[in-house]
């Protein structure tokens, strides 16, 4: 019966991780397209897009490292916090929605003085933040990087390796029992 119960457990655990494999092997492949091929330095996945906190102009909102997942909104209210590109800068910008003017949105960051002196038009808004990661930054970076994905591979093929020869041994052990027996 625990025989029976580990085989089991072996095959759910290699389902669990070739699923797991297959959809970061998805996740990357998309991801690098869009970035690369179409030139869309934050591609969404159904309106959600991520991101690393690089600057303490959010602070104590938003502190460095924090990973912030965003989601596409209809409309972007006072009080939001948005993603959006800062063509003046040439990157991504997390501040807070002050003043909505049609489609022209005046933010700040929380820990800025003054706020930023330029409007942000709707069409440059990724998203508006729908959750904070305090610190898992510098995991999903690691994550991200051929390092991390190798050792995510790694780690699953060896997983899958080990309940193989673990598998293999039960089953080898059970035949000669069986032999044994006749």
């Amino acid at each position: 019966m625990m025989k029976k119960t580990l085989r089991i457990a072996a095959v759910v655990l290699k389902t669990i991780l070739g699923l797991l494999m297959g959809l970061l092997l998805i996740y990357n492949v998309y991801m690098l397209t869009a970035r690369y091929a179409f030139g869309n330095s934050m591609p969404t996945i159904f309106g959600f897009g991520g991101a690393i906190v690089a600057s303490g102009s959010m602070e104590p909102t938003l502190e460095i490292n924090d990973f912030i997942v965003t989601k596409t909104q209809e409309e972007y209210e006072i009080g939001d916090i948005i993603t959006f590109y800062d063509k003046t800068r040439g990157e991504y910008v997390t501040h807070r929605v002050i003043l909505v003017s049609g489609e022209m949105y005046a933010t700040k960051g929380d820990n800025n003085n003054i706020p930023d002196d330029y409007s942000v038009p709707k069409s440059a808004v990724v998203g508006k933040v729908v959750s904070i990661w305090s610190g898992f930054g510098g995991l999903i970076r690691f994550l991200q990087s051929p390092a991390g994905f190798f050792t995510i591979v790694g780690g699953g093929l060896i997983i899958w390796i080990a309940t193989d020869l673990l598998g293999g041994r039960k089953g080898k052990e059970k035949n000669e029992r069986e032999r044994e027996k006749n």
